[in-house]
């Protein structure tokens, strides 16, 4: 007699083509973005999706990482930190094959990878899946304030798996082989992904604050086995540490990925690295966060580790100083969220809604067993790329369509300076948040600045800035750089000023922008 009937009887067959919550929630989040003005917002937030693409192009074009600038005329063949080139690589490689609709559905796809991996986490970790669920949901709506297509989508998804491997370590679930094995190299994939792999080193020092303080208040018996646990940790930042020397540049990288963190002017330039505005709706996913994180506390009054604790209020403090740090908040919170959430439940006592709950997890949790679904999912993505490709493929006009929006961006003042090229001479003077898109559409000309502010640094930055507020020295530092034409915003005070000046012209102007040029002498 064979043992299968018996295995059929304890397992029963799984369904192909009902997919499970967490495949569910991965493709309605790529579906989501996709089908949605999602991914017109994620590539109009700045020009720094244009700004990837275009050096990302230039590496795929060259076969080499990038080393020198040649995209600027006020810093010429300086040389070149690559902070992200991996990363810009794969980006330009999905313009290139479907345009702005392959950037952003590869944004889409690491958007929602990351938020499927946290759920498989808590899932892991023994959470409910409504729970688990639920706090993904909301840590999804923390994170929608940086849902762009750039490079740092890749910090995000890392975080995750950072995060989540040093729990299981920090829970006795993981050696320190173990340990070292995963994120060593890890950390070495992060560093030429996105220059903020140092997020990598401070998750895992708020583990090591975290133990330390554990060790101070254990009993004498407990304490060899965190001492073990610090050292595990020890040795993770050492090799960590070593390993992020291998990329194009070397030590030089995490150099100056320090000397930026460190230097006030820079960080003034990029929006993300301000605190959050919360009159604004994207702030709303960080109130909602902070409100569950509230309501834990009030209801649950929960006994926490202090590397939750340490954990939790590092990266609280680090989400309230900059917008960028929110979704990292929220990913790395979650799963100390749903451990309380979990344990409360099961401590409550029984009541009508609490055996509600219960009657409605068991009955989702046991159809959720029997679900696969990976080919539903499989045949919906490849039935979306192949919409996103239908131009390349059979021609005519494409069914989705995604693209830099005319009312953001000097689409048709680029149109005309390519159809006119007569019509500037010398060197131009950008808008800030325009420098990434001319990058892109206008290789002919070299802007004066883009959103690479911690190339340029301090000095020019602060050049830029007197002449775009119409500082004293605004016309010393544009015959510094020879520029010879603005292209701005319709509504800058330079040009307020230009209009009233006989030295320069207006040589094109229309809702969204205005290009003057300097007058021959």
């Amino acid at each position: 007699m064979t043992d299968a009937p018996l295995q059929d009887q304890s397992s029963p067959p799984r369904s192909r083509w009902l997919p499970t919550i967490g495949l569910s929630l991965w493709l309605i989040f790529v579906l989501g973005l996709m089908l949605s003005q999602w991914r017109v917002v994620m590539i109009n937030s700045d020009g720094d999706a244009c700004l990837h693409w275009r050096i990302g192009n230039w590496m795929i074009e060259h076969h080499a990482v990038i080393r020198a600038d040649v995209f600027s005329h006020t810093r010429a063949n300086a040389p070149l930190i690559s902070k992200e080139w991996l990363s810009e690589v794969l980006f330009a490689a999905a313009g290139d094959a479907l345009g702005w609709n392959g950037i952003a559905l590869l944004a889409a796809v690491l958007i929602a990878t990351c938020l499927w991996l946290l759920h498989r986490q808590l899932l892991s970790e023994g959470i409910g899946l409504l729970p688990a669920t639920a706090l993904t949901l909301v840590a999804a709506m923390a994170g929608t304030v940086h849902w762009l297509a750039r490079p740092h989508l890749f910090t995000l998804l890392l975080t995750v798996i950072f995060s989540g491997y040093l729990r299981r370590f920090d829970r006795g679930q993981l050696g320190t082989r173990s340990l070292l094995w995963r994120l060593v190299p890890l950390m070495a994939l992060w560093v030429n992904l996105h220059g903020a792999f140092f997020t990598g080193f401070v998750i895992t020092t708020t583990f090591v604050v975290g133990n330390a303080i554990t060790l101070i208040t254990a009993r004498a018996d407990a304490r060899p086995a965190i001492r073990s646990k610090l050292i595990g940790l020890g040795l993770l930042l050492i090799c960590c540490a070593l390993v992020t020397l291998l990329n194009p540049n070397g030590w030089q990288l995490p150099a100056h990925v320090v000397e930026f963190l460190l230097n006030p002017v820079l960080a003034h330039y990029t929006n993300e690295f301000r605190s959050p505005d919360f009159h604004s709706a994207a702030a709303h996913g960080l109130l909602i966060e902070f409100a569950v994180i509230g309501l834990t506390l009030v209801f649950l009054r929960p006994v926490m580790r202090p590397t939750d604790v340490v954990v939790m209020g590092t990266w609280g403090l680090l989400a309230l100083l900059a917008a960028r740090n929110i979704p990292i908040f929220a990913l790395v919170v979650t799963p100390i969220l749903a451990k309380q959430w979990q344990d409360g439940l099961a401590n409550a006592r029984p009541g009508r809604l609490l055996n509600f709950y219960r009657r409605l997890s068991e009955n989702v949790t046991t159809r959720n067993r029997t679900a696969d679904g990976r080919a539903t999912v499989a045949v919906a993505l490849l039935a979306l790329v192949a919409v996103l490709a239908k131009p390349n493929l059979v021609g005519g006009k494409p069914a989705i369509t995604t693209d830099v929006l005319s009312n953001r961006f000097p689409v048709a003042a680029v149109q005309f300076v390519t159809a006119h090229p007569q019509a500037v001479r010398g060197e131009m003077f950008n808008d800030y948040g325009w420098g990434g898109y001319l990058m892109l559409t206008m290789p002919a000309h070299r802007v004066f600045v883009d959103g690479r502010n911690d190339f340029y640094g301090p000095d020019l930055v602060r050049e830029f800035s007197s002449v775009n507020t119409v500082g004293t020295n605004w016309e010393t530092v544009l015959h510094k750089y020879d520029v010879g034409w603005t292209i701005l915003p319709r509504a800058h005070p330079l040009n307020v000023l230009f209009s009233l000046r006989k030295d320069w012209t207006l040589a094109y102007a229309d809702d969204v922008t205005a290009i003057y040029a300097r007058k021959p002498e």
